[in-house]
């Protein structure tokens, strides 16, 4: 602050020219609250009753001296500057009219005083735990502006100023804003490892990398030869998983990962490379398929056999049975038959005798 002293002594009636006042000051570097001393003086053998007036301002009078037609004296003494050290009275105001943006478009964000202070505050940005650099600032008067272009790691950072006079030991900070800005991964998934061999009936782990899952994030989906797997699934942050139990079935099964995020600002959907699954030794555990499926099927051939061999074996028994059972039936028959024979032939001979024997009368 500066603070121009003026002095005017004043004197009527005598044309006596008494020299210019003097004007001095105990310290022209104060700090505000302290008292300043201001003298000021007329180095004068012949002392004059003078009357005193001071004047404290930015007018822009100088040292003059003149005799009226009543004799009057007037001058005007040196000027001071007095310099007034002080800091503002309030802390920064943040104000943000735009805090959400897609990747590319531009943040401003501003910060007010009432005052800056003497000496002038120095700004500072911060956002997140860091100091803002290489970025645009525009200081005007009690106004510090920060111009950000939206990159994504800016995204959920929470930024303020920092008004500070060092020499004052004054540091204020402001209200704290934070920003969102909405972007996709510029790349496509990662798959760790292309090729797995293990051994059947053990766990496979794939899997799947992003740099960034973007804002909003990207939902992560496993597919293997194109069949949506809901199973063995698992995400953390930029990181997703598929873990299977590799099975004969899956021997040169083709699993990949998929990420994929919508908005009103735009669309990513992309795959990542295929990761194929290679069961270790497969022609030994062909072989050794192939081993126990013949002994299993002449294990069982032979019981059919057996089998055959038994059924057989009770058909010609009851054959034999039946046939033997059929001669005896007809053998009991023809002997029945041959003895009703005898007898009727017996009978018709007793039957003769007696006509014989007594002829008809």
């Amino acid at each position: 602050m500066l603070l121009f002293v003026l002095f005017l002594p004043l004197v009527v009636g005598d044309s006596y020219q008494l020299p210019t006042p003097y004007l001095t000051l105990n310290d022209n570097n104060v700090t505000e609250g302290q008292p300043i001393a201001l003298r000021c003086s007329i180095y004068s053998p012949e002392p004059q009753p003078v009357t005193w007036y001071w004047r404290c301002g930015d007018s822009n009078m100088t040292g003059n001296a003149s005799v009226g037609l009543h004799d009057t004296y007037s001058k005007m003494s040196n000027h001071l500057t007095i310099n007034v050290r002080y800091t503002p009275r309030s802390i920064p105001f943040l104000n943000a009219s735009n805090t959400a943006v897609v990747a590319g478009e531009e943040i401003t964000l501003q910060c007010t005083l009432d005052t800056l202070g003497n000496p002038q505050v120095t700004w500072t940005w911060k956002c997140g735990r860091y100091a803002v650099y290489n970025q645009r600032t525009v200081n005007v008067n009690a106004t510090s502006k920060l111009i950000l272009k939206g990159e994504p790691d800016l995204n959920n950072k929470v930024c303020h100023c920092v008004a500070r006079n060092y020499f004052l030991h004054y540091e204020a900070a402001s209200n704290a804003v934070s920003l969102s800005v909405y972007y996709f991964p510029d790349e496509r998934p990662r798959i760790d490892n292309t090729l797995i061999t293990v051994d059947q009936n053990t766990p496979v782990t794939i899997r799947c990398y992003l740099s960034t899952r973007g804002n909003p994030p990207v939902a992560w989906l496993w597919y293997c030869d194109d069949k949506l797997q809901s199973k063995g699934v698992g995400s953390t942050g930029t990181l997703s998983t598929l873990m299977v139990i590799a099975k004969l079935k899956d021997h040169n099964a083709a699993c990949h990962c998929r990420a994929k995020s919508d908005s009103q600002w735009g669309s990513y959907d992309k795959n990542s490379s295929k990761a194929i699954i290679n069961i270790k030794n497969l022609d030994l555990i062909t072989t050794k398929s192939s081993a126990i499926t013949a002994d299993v099927f002449g294990a069982v051939t032979g019981i059919v056999v057996l089998l055959i061999i038994m059924a057989g074996i009770v058909v010609v028994f009851h054959h034999r049975k039946i046939t033997d059972m059929s001669n005896q039936f007809l053998t009991t028959r023809r002997d029945n038959d041959m003895s009703s024979s005898v007898g009727q032939d017996n009978l018709n001979y007793r039957t003769l005798k007696e006509e014989q024997a007594h002829p008809t009368e």
